[in-house]
């Protein structure tokens, strides 16, 4: 792909990368291939995956992985098992600072709107976020995918009080939890973005940032007003 189309970014979509499994052989692919040095991987791995194989981190980096997604989901242990994620939420410290030794930039993906979420747990999700220092966080509702179980759960108990499929984009609620109206649930998750993008001080960290990528995102979303528009959010 690189030598015939001259591509350059290669984003391999499965949820999970499995670093062992797939991590080292692709490692051992490209190593001794020139376009090693220019081509940017971006994939997704599990924070526990990520601990567990620090040295296959390593090795990805040298040829080419520059951007890894996690997904983070939350810090609460209910709702990890809820999530069926099997995670722990420490690993997500772990996975930063490994991620952060090697010069990898980290998206981490975050997850509100459980039955159980309130007000509190959400700024505890919020402190949680900001505390492993990832590069970029995204925050989504919790969205009941028409053909899953989960749907077919919720439906049944009459929690789903969107059926406009166009939002369910993960950043519409589409449901209340046990304590917040969904409204609530929208605003709670306005207040995540500003949270964590608010601080100008942060901004300009980003766009000076020592990580090439991260300072290419950061320009990016400060020229295009992004940050602005975030720091707006509620």
């Amino acid at each position: 792909m690189h030598e015939t189309y001259g591509g350059e970014f290669l984003w391999l979509t499965d949820d999970h990368m499995n670093l062992r499994q797939r991590g080292k052989p692709l490692y051992e692919e490209l190593r001794h291939r020139q376009c090693k040095d220019e081509i940017m991987i971006f994939f997704q791995a599990r924070t526990d995956d990520m601990v567990r194989h620090p040295e296959v981190l390593g090795n990805l980096r040298d040829v080419g992985t520059y951007w890894i997604l996690c997904g983070v989901e939350t810090d609460s242990p209910e709702q990890l098992k809820e999530f069926n994620k099997n995670i722990s939420a420490s690993d997500a410290y772990t996975a930063m600072k490994l991620c952060r030794q090697y010069d990898i930039f980290t998206q981490a993906m975050f997850v509100i709107g459980g039955r159980k979420d309130t007000h509190e747990t959400i700024e505890h999700l919020r402190q949680y976020s900001r505390d492993i220092t990832s590069d970029l966080s995204i925050y989504s509702a919790l969205t009941p995918f028409p053909g899953t179980s989960f749907y077919e759960d919720v439906k049944k108990n009459g929690l789903i009080q969107d059926t406009n499929y166009t939002n369910y984009d993960m950043v519409h609620a589409i449901m209340p939890t046990e304590t917040l109206t969904r409204q609530e649930v929208q605003e709670e998750l306005y207040r995540c973005y500003n949270s964590y993008y608010g601080s100008v001080i942060k901004g300009i960290a980003g766009v000076f940032a020592k990580n090439k990528l991260k300072r290419t995102v950061y320009r990016h979303m400060a020229g295009q007003r992004v940050l602005t528009r975030l720091r707006r959010l509620i």
